[in-house]
Order: C-alpha cells, then structure tokens, then sequence
C-alpha cells in the first residue's frame, strides 16, 4: 500500500522527536543528581546512616554514606551499641563492598585503630550485640606482600612476631604436600582491648594473597 505524504512526513520527524525525548530525560536527571545529597561534597549524616554515638550505621544507607565520606567507624565490645541501634537484628551478618578504598576507625575500650585502603566489610551480631567486624584490604597482593604487611601491623596489635616468621615455611610445605586450591594461614589473636586476627589466603594459581583482619570483643 503506498504511504502518502503525510505519513511520509510523520516518519521523517520521528527520529528527532525521540531524540528531543532522550535528551530532555537527560537533563532532568542531571538537575536530580545535581541537587541530590550525593552531588553535596559533604552530605550531613541522616539518622539511617549514623548511629547515636557516631558509628556507622551498618545498613545500606549507612554504607551510602561510608562510600561518600571515605570513612567508617565502628565500636565494638565495651560501650557499643545494641545490633538493633546498628540497624541489624540480633543474629544477623551484613556485608559491603565499598565503592572506593575507605578508612575504618574500629574502637573497643580505650583502644582505637585505624586502617586504611579497606575495600570491604563484613559485620556479624550474636545475641543482639555485635560480635565481629572484618576488613578485606583493597588489591590483594604476593604472599611476600601480605606476609610484609603483618610484619608491619605486628606491634600495633601485639602479635607473635614468631607466628609471622615461620608462614613462609608452611606455604613452602603446603606446596610440596598440600592439597586444595588455596593456603589460609591464621596470626593473632592480639592480647588486650579488641581481639584482632588477620588471615592471608594464598591462592594457589594466581599466587595472589587477599588479607583480611578481623576485630572482635576482648576476651
């Protein structure tokens, strides 16, 4: 059937007709970003995203706000708050990948420490109170480079500077005997205020060591 010249006329505008849609879409989520609190360079806090004293909340707003801020704290032990005011129940774990390497200030007692370039945490209640928090360093390394940052995070957190000496010759010995895809080797935990434990898990194909380091209340 022919298509007459109004039809015809119709067909040559809609291109640009769409085109004009797209583009003024475009420009009304730019305005929304721009005015939303996450264009803000620092965005105060909302009652989801920070707990009472400070801590992060650890839910996906508080999250939000850690991937803004760059920074995330947590108490843990004595003086923290309830899982509930932390926004997880009471037998619960919550994890997060952030959005860029982050700083984590963990407190417990009269300790507080400081750890940079964590790329992701993991947060675990028990009995309503919270029970552990883990934090995965960002670009896992060789085994020399885990096994070199234990031995520099050995006297901040008081490990057996031997436990750290004698890793080298367990993977050696996982490699002539072991089995599995992988070695997990165990430091810590630390004495006094949180008890800190770091893991290296040596991935026995791309010899790459994720390290890990694990907060939990004094003993």
């Amino acid at each position: 059937m022919p298509i007459s010249a109004r039809t015809r006329s119709l067909l040559n505008w809609l291109p640009a007709t769409i085109l004009a849609v797209v583009i003024g879409l475009v420009v009304l989520v730019t305005f929304a970003v721009q005015g939303s609190w996450w264009a803000e360079e620092r965005p105060r806090a909302s009652a989801d995203q920070k707990a009472s004293d400070g801590s992060s909340m650890l839910t996906d707003a508080g999250f939000d706000y850690v991937n803004v801020e760059g920074i995330v704290r947590v108490r843990i032990g004595e003086g923290s708050l309830p899982a509930e005011e932390l926004g997880m129940g009471a037998d619960a774990e919550k994890s997060a990948e952030f959005r860029r390497p982050v700083r984590a200030i963990i407190a417990g007692g009269d300790e507080v420490y400081v750890v940079d370039d964590v790329a992701a945490l993991t947060a675990v209640t028990a009995a309503g109170e919270l029970a552990s928090v883990a934090l995965a360093y960002d670009n896992a390394g060789t085994w020399s480079d885990g096994v070199g940052r234990l031995r520099s995070l050995a006297p901040t957190f008081g490990w057996d500077v031997a436990q750290i000496d004698a890793l080298d010759d367990e993977l050696a010995e996982f490699n002539r005997q072991g089995t599995g895809d992988g070695f997990t080797a165990v430091i810590g935990p630390s004495e006094g205020g949180p008890r800190v434990t770091a893991t290296l898990f040596y991935d026995r194909d791309s010899g790459t060591t994720p390290v890990t380091l694990t907060f939990e209340p004094a003993g």
